[in-house]
């Protein structure tokens, strides 16, 4: 069969076979061309997706360094006993004895209690010490109180009950 449609091609004019041999160059541009534009489309959509990835490495990653920090970090004074504990959290913060009051409160039972007070704290301060008196030194909030300070409306004054 095929032999047969190649024989009917020898018997075409000279004229019917160069438009055919066009045809035939035209056609085969034009596949070309079509497959080059399917993946130029598929490399944009690739090189996009990678973008997005990219941007949300960038986005994630320094959150991951935090929490990676943070929980290096966890209980590294929690062997300590909880006044001193609560003490070098101060200190790290940038807290100084002049700015800051820790004492240990009566308990008949249940577990040892803290009361600190901090003075003229910054937010970072307050943020700091807060999280770090947690995280580092394994004491909970039980109670606490924060107040704006009258002299500068920037810095606050901290009350907190700790529990070990």
């Amino acid at each position: 069969m095929t032999w047969q449609w190649m024989a009917r091609l020898t018997h075409l004019t000279a004229a019917a076979q160069r438009r055919l041999w066009r045809l035939v160059v035209l056609a085969w541009t034009i596949g070309l061309i079509v497959a080059w534009a399917v993946l130029a489309a598929f490399t944009r959509v690739a090189e996009k997706t990678y973008e997005d990835a990219g941007q949300t490495y960038v986005m994630v990653a320094p959150l991951a360094a935090e929490v990676m920090d943070l929980r290096s970090r966890r209980m590294t004074l929690g062997s300590a006993p909880p006044l001193q504990a609560a003490e070098q959290v101060a200190q790290a913060v940038g807290i100084g004895a002049g700015r800051l009051r820790i004492l240990p409160l009566q308990s008949i039972q249940g577990p040892e209690r803290l009361t600190m007070t901090a003075r003229g704290l910054s937010l970072r301060e307050l943020v700091d010490l807060l999280r770090d008196l947690r995280l580092q030194a394994g004491l909970s909030t039980e109670s606490g109180h924060i107040s704006l300070r009258l002299d500068n409306d920037k810095r606050v004054d901290l009350e907190l009950v700790l529990t070990h």
